[in-house]
């Protein structure tokens, strides 16, 4: 789902997207503000905010994707959600204290607009911004309050992102920090722990309060906290390995002139979750999973593998590391071929993973 995204532009290297569902937050105040009979200068004003805030998400997620930088991890693209952002950096980096930089830069933005922020204000109106008159009025944002508004909200954003809890930069912030003692693995479990007691807190407030909201915040963290542990343990697990200890030999394939029918009895009595396509001059020219072809065959058996098949073939060597192999295989690449030293051809693709893990226990 994540992927269904568009580009809306590419800084500093780092492509900008914006996920289509976005829209519907538009849709919504807009909708929202008719029903409530909200005058249209005040729904306007609510738009022009929200696309300022996002401004500043963006620049939230630059400030872990160019400090990720400076340690030599790419971010793949930062991508705008309904929810916030999110700045997909290739890994995190192992050394707690490279870890604790890179989670607290994203809030500290949100800190140095505030203050940003503050300075003008101050500059305009003096001391006096610190006490406002306040006065009863038709919304709590108008053109009026709309940037000591603003700062306000990135002083909130800052705070909120500082909840010691995963996906929160607090969560990653407290994992680096256990990580000087404790190594990544075991912080992780701590953190991961004390932030699901934070989210059982939080969602049992928001079902006391009816703010239900608040309670699919707090489920969503606690499900990503397990997805955090899980992901780690992984990394443990294939940290130093390679693909060559793993590699299956090649010893059957698909030609690519074959019909879905003519090759299911072959791809049943293998039972392979991936299989190489050969040409007609005896060259491999691509991959096709089981999967495709037990579902187009239902389709129409006709069908030729050719007609089907991933066309894209990577080749690796054997001291190739595992998770570079696993983040090539997560990026879409379903089967990675590797030229072995004596002339011989195997393969991994995640199949094998998943089964080299389940022997570690880890799955």
């Amino acid at each position: 789902m994540i992927e269904q995204s568009l580009r809306i532009g590419t800084f500093a290297g780092i492509p900008v997207k914006i996920h289509w569902s976005f829209l519907f937050l538009f849709v919504y105040i807009l909708g929202s503000g008719l029903m409530a009979g909200t005058s249209l200068d005040l729904i306007v004003v609510e738009m022009v905010f929200m696309l300022c805030m996002f401004v500043c998400v963006v620049l939230h997620e630059f400030g872990h994707a160019l400090t990720a930088r400076r340690y030599n991890i790419k971010t793949e693209d930062i991508i705008l959600l309904p929810i916030g952002g999110v700045a997909r950096l290739r890994n995190m980096p192992e050394k707690p204290s490279q870890e604790l930089w890179v989670a607290l830069m994203g809030p500290v933005v949100n800190l140095v607009i505030a203050i940003v922020i503050l300075i003008y204000l101050m500059l305009r109106y003096g001391t006096a911004i610190l006490a406002p008159d306040l006065e009863v009025q038709e919304s709590f944002l108008t053109w009026q309050n709309f940037i000591p508004t603003l700062m306000v909200a990135n002083i909130f954003l800052m705070i909120f992102n500082l909840i010691p809890a995963f996906p929160m930069d607090g969560g990653r912030v407290l994992r680096a920090l256990l990580a000087m003692r404790l190594g990544r693995l075991s912080a992780t479990k701590w953190a991961s722990r004390i932030g699901q007691f934070i989210c059982l807190l939080l969602i049992g407030y928001g079902i006391y309060q009816e703010a239900w909201v608040m309670v699919f915040i707090g489920i969503f963290i606690f499900m990503s906290a397990m997805q955090e542990y899980k992901s780690v343990a992984i990394d443990d697990v294939v940290k130093n390995k390679t693909i060559g200890m793993m590699a299956r030999k090649v010893n059957v394939y698909l030609p690519d002139y074959q019909t879905l029918q003519e090759c299911m009895d072959l791809v049943i009595r293998n039972g392979l979750a991936n299989y190489l396509v050969m040409d007609l001059e005896g060259n491999y020219c691509g991959t096709v999973s089981t999967y495709k072809i037990v579902k187009l065959h239902k389709q129409n058996p006709e069908l030729r593998i050719k007609d089907i098949y991933h066309p894209q073939l990577i080749y690796m060597k054997p001291s190739t590391p595992l998770l570079e192999a696993m983040q090539t295989i997560r990026g879409g690449q379903p089967v990675i071929l590797i030229q072995e030293e004596e002339g011989g051809l195997s393969y991994i693709d995640g199949e094998v993973i998943e089964r080299y893990m389940m022997l570690e226990g880890r799955t």
